[in-house]
């Protein structure tokens, strides 16, 4: 595809086409699997099918809200997000975008949020922000409100979409537009479904590297093949398909409400990415001088891994995280059993199990 905005603009008529074909909306296990495909395709069509961040606006919205959003997203329109603000980063506690009240009953939303994907191309926003009693809280906003204003950047990776800053500045919301529920926990759940797509968008832009780079090993005669880059084929095909599977536990528990299924998102998707980096780069070098070119899919699968080694959730945060909750003494004293099964006797045994 054409790079800038002529490549969003097919990419977005992918989507539509896609989803006029029924690709619309389905399962968060479905989901999960065709982020796979689009990934095995494209990492930049990540957004090709699925409702995305606008699953926020579908789940939490009221009526009057969702009949607006919700009809234009299932014809292939966009849902963006704006979280991340310049201070402090992913760490949504420190959010200083907020809201006050206007004469009229109305929200007005000021502040400024950094590395949004689908600036241009969204048609509209879930921004999270203060309001007026200080409370996190979401809410759709149009993109073609006159109060926004983009800065476009020019990302390294991910360039399917544009990047850059978004400002608000006395932006109207009205008030039965906010989302139901607590802002925070809103965000939480929202990310323990999408993170596992993430990784399986990932994985499958790795796994279509691991077979361009074997069809090529095949073509040369199999004695030439050292033992050490079949051992990295070996292993490599064992990460990504273990990685997979994680991710469609935690797209279950995500889906089953389960309380784990936040851990298992983050986690799920820094070690799904870290992996599809760690082979796409690998496999590379087994490709030789072919893997290196600028304008072939395995250079540019390298770089579209690497933004989303910081897209969603920096991984060092996420891991810290995970690790944070296992190590919990209160999680541990309750997971820990109060005495052990007595092994000779079964029923006992089936009653611990």
């Amino acid at each position: 595809m054409p790079p800038g905005s002529e490549r969003s603009q097919r990419l977005l008529c992918v989507r539509r086409h896609l989803v006029s074909r029924g690709f619309g909306d389905g399962s968060a296990l479905w989901q999960l699997l065709a982020q796979f495909v689009c990934g095995y395709r494209d990492i930049d069509l990540r957004d090709a099918t699925g409702l995305g961040h606008g699953r926020l606006i579908a789940c939490h919205a009221r009526p009057s809200t969702r009949r607006r959003w919700v009809p234009r997203l299932l014809i292939g329109e966009l849902a963006g997000i704006a979280i991340t603000e310049p201070h402090g980063g992913s760490r949504v506690i420190e959010t200083r975008t907020s809201a006050v009240l206007s004469a009229d009953g109305y929200l007005l939303v000021s502040g400024r949020k950094c590395w949004i994907s689908r600036l241009n191309e969204a048609a509209v926003f879930v921004v999270f922000f203060r309001d007026p009693d200080g409370r996190l809280a979401a809410a759709p906003v149009d993109a073609e409100d006159l109060g926004l204003r983009r800065t476009e950047l020019p990302p390294s990776g991910l360039a399917g979409w544009s990047w850059g800053v978004l400002d608000l500045d006395g932006v109207r919301v009205h008030p039965d537009d906010i989302l139901v529920g607590d802002g925070m926990l809103l965000l939480r759940n929202h990310f323990a479904t999408y993170r596992p797509w993430v990784a399986a968008t990932a994985l499958g832009g790795a796994a279509a590297v691991f077979d361009s780079v074997t069809t090529i090993l095949a073509t040369r005669n199999i004695d030439r093949i050292r033992d050490n880059a079949l051992i990295t084929i070996g292993r490599t095909h064992a990460q990504l398909a273990t990685a997979l599977l994680g991710c469609a536990v935690a797209e279950h528990l995500a889906s089953a409400g389960d309380c784990s299924a936040e851990i298992w998102g983050a986690a799920t998707k820094a070690h799904g990415v870290d992996i599809a980096h760690q082979a796409t780069v690998e496999l590379a070098l087994l490709a030789g001088a072919a893997g290196f070119r600028a304008d072939s899919q395995i250079a540019k699968t390298r770089r579209d891994l690497a933004g989303l080694l910081f897209a969603d959730g920096i991984h060092d945060s996420l891991y810290r995280s995970a690790g944070k909750h296992y190590t919990n003494a209160s999680l541990i004293e309750l997971a820990a059993p109060k005495e052990l099964p007595d092994v000779e006797t079964p029923g006992r045994i089936s009653a611990a199990g």
